[in-house]
C-alpha cells in the first residue's frame, strides 16, 4: 500500500522556509535574498562541479548526494553471476546557514531495489528540525531529528551500521523536541518523542522510513505503535592530551507501546553505556545495550517479538535481549594517487536473545573507507549469521531464526558524490 505523509514533509518544509525568510529579516532581507549562487568557489580554474553546486539562495545551503552500490551475496543464486551494481540512493539537503540563533537542516531521500524487485522504489523524510542555539553550548532542536542514544553519531565505521541499527538504537530518528548542552566536558540531551517519524513513500503499510521503529502490519503482532518516548544521553570526555579523548556516556529510553486492537499500552525500555575513543589514528568503540518491549497484545497473541521496519520492509525482533557492540579503526597515510587517507575498520556486534529456543544474531564487517574530493567509497566485507540484510532469514532473523541459517557472506562497495 503506498503510504505518504505528506502533511509532515510539508509542514516541516514551509516551517523550515519561513524560518529561513525570519531569519533573513532580522538581518537585511533585501540583500538576503538578492540573488541565487551556484557553486563553492568562483575560481574558474576549479572544477565543474564545484562552481555549480551546491546551491545557496540567501540562508538556504541546497545540497545532497547520490549513491551507487555493488554488491555480491554468497547466499542469493540471482547474484552468482558477478553481483549487482547499481544506483542506490539519492538525497536532498537543505540547511540554514547564517541564521543564527535560529538553526535547522532537512534532508529527502530516494531508494530503488533492483534484483529482488525491479520495479519497487519508495521516499521518505531522512530530518528534517529547526531550532534555537543560545548561545555555543545550550540550543534546542523541534522536529524529526535523531535520537540521543549511544556512540553518536554513529556507533560504527562501515556501510551497515551495527546490529543496534536493525532494533532502532543506532541513529534513530523521532517525531519530537530534544535539549543538547554542554558543560564542559560533559554532554547532557534531553528529548521527549510524540511519536516515530512517519512512514512516508512505499508498498508497505507502516515501513517506509530511513530508520527502524516499531510498525503496523498485516500480522497479529502487527497492530503496536510508539507513542511518547523520552531519553536521557550524558557523556563525559576524557582529554589525554595531543588530541587523544575518551567519551564515556549512558543512555536511558522509555515509551509507550500502543496497541491499536486492543486499546491498551504496553511498554518499552533500554539502556546503554558506551566509550567512544580517539587516540592518534586509532578510533575504538564499545557499546552495551540491553533492552525490551512489553505489548498489550491481544489475547492468545505472542509477546515474544515485535514488529519493526524500515526501507519499506519489516520484520520480526526479539521482545527482549542484549546487544553487545565493538568496533576499531585506525587512519593510514597511503598518498596513492588523489587518495591521501584510507581508513581500516573491523566493527563486530551480537544481539542476545532472552528467549531460549531464539538463535542469537552476529554481525562482524571488514573494510575500508577513502576520499576524492567529493566522492566517498566503502568497501566492505559484511558477514552475518542471523542478520536479516547479510543472509535469507527475513521474516525472523532477529527473532527466533528458527533455521539458523549460519554465516553468510556480502561484499560491498559504495560510491557516493557529495555536495
Amino acid at each position: 500500500m503506498k503510504t505518504l505523509k505528506t502533511p509532515l514533509a510539508a509542514a516541516l518544509m514551509v516551517a523550515f522556509l519561513a524560518a529561513g525568510v525570519f531569519a533573513a529579516s532580522e538581518q537585511d532581507i533585501d540583500s538576503a535574498f538578492s540573488g541565487i549562487k551556484f557553486g563553492e568557489t568562483d575560481d574558474a580554474n576549479a572544477s565543474f562541479d564545484k562552481q555549480v553546486l551546491p546551491i545557496t539562495a540567501g540562508p538556504l545551503k541546497i545540497g545532497g548526494f547520490v549513491r551507487a552500490n555493488y554488491a555480491y551475496k554468497s547466499w542469493a543464486k540471482d547474484y552468482e553471476h558477478g553481483g549487482e551494481l547499481a544506483l542506490d540512493t539519492i538525497g536532498v539537503n537543505v540547511n540554514l546557514q547564517g541564521t543564527d540563533p535560529i538553526i535547522g537542516s532537512f534532508q529527502y531521500r530516494y531508494y530503488r531495489t533492483h534484483h529482488a524487485d525491479p520495479g519497487h522504489f519508495y521516499h521518505f523524510l531522512h530530518h528534517g528540525w529547526l531550532g534555537y542555539k543560545f548561545d555555543d553550548t545550550k540550543q534546542i532542536q523541534v522536529g524529526v531529528h535523531q535520537v540521543p542514544f549511544g556512540i553518536l553519531p554513529y556507533a560504527s565505521h562501515n556501510w551497515f551500521f551495527q546490529l543496534p541499527y536493525y532494533v532502532g538504537l543506532e541513529d534513530d530518528y523521532d517525531l519530537g523536541v530534544k535539549w543538547v548542552q554542554d558543560m564542559g566536558n560533559t554532554n547532557l540531551q534531553l528529548a521527549y518523542y510524540y511519536g516515530d517519524e512517519g512512514s512516508y513513500y512505499g508498498d508497505s503499510r507502516d515501513s517506509s522510513r530511513y530508520s527502524y521503529d516499531v510498525v503496523e502490519n498485516d500480522t497479529p503482532q502487527g497492530a503496536n505503535t510508539e507513542r511518547n518516548q523520552v531519553n536521557m544521553r550524558l557523556a563525559q570526555t576524557l582529554d589525554h592530551g595531543d588530541g587523544d579523548k575518551t567519551e564515556l556516556g549512558l543512555s536511558l529510553q522509555y515509551s509507550q507501546l500502543h496497541n491499536n486492537e486492543t486499546g491498551g499500552d504496553g511498554d518499552h525500555y533500554a539502556i546503554g553505556t558506551h566509550l567512544d575513543g580517539y587516540y592518534g589514528k586509532w578510533n575504538a568503540k564499545l557499546e552495551a545495550i540491553r533492552y525490551g518491549y512489553d505489548a498489550e497484545n491481544p489475547a492468545g497473541v505472542s509477546d515474544d517479538y515485535v514488529v519493526m521496519g524500515a526501507y519499506d520492509f519489516p520484520y520480526q525482533v526479539a521482545a527482549d535481549g542484549t546487544m553487545l557492540v565493538a568496533g576499531i579503526s585506525r587512519d593510514l597515510d597511503v598518498n596513492f594517487g588523489p587518495i591521501k587517507t584510507v581508513t581500516v575498520y573491523n566493527d563486530y556486534s551480537v544481539l542476545l536473545k532472552d528467549k531460549s529456543d531464539y538463535n542469537d544474531s552476529h554481525q562482524n564487517v571488514l573494510g575500508m573507507s577513502f576520499s576524492v574530493g567529493r566522492f566517498f567509497t566503502m568497501v566492505d566485507l559484511a558477514m552475518g549469521k542471523n542478520q536479516p540484510w547479510l543472509d535469507s532469514s527475513w521474516t525472523d532473523g532477529l527473532s527466533a531464526a528458527a533455521d539458523d541459517k549460519g554465516w553468510h557472506t556480502r561484499f560491498n562497495v559504495n560510491i557516493g558524490y557529495y555536495f
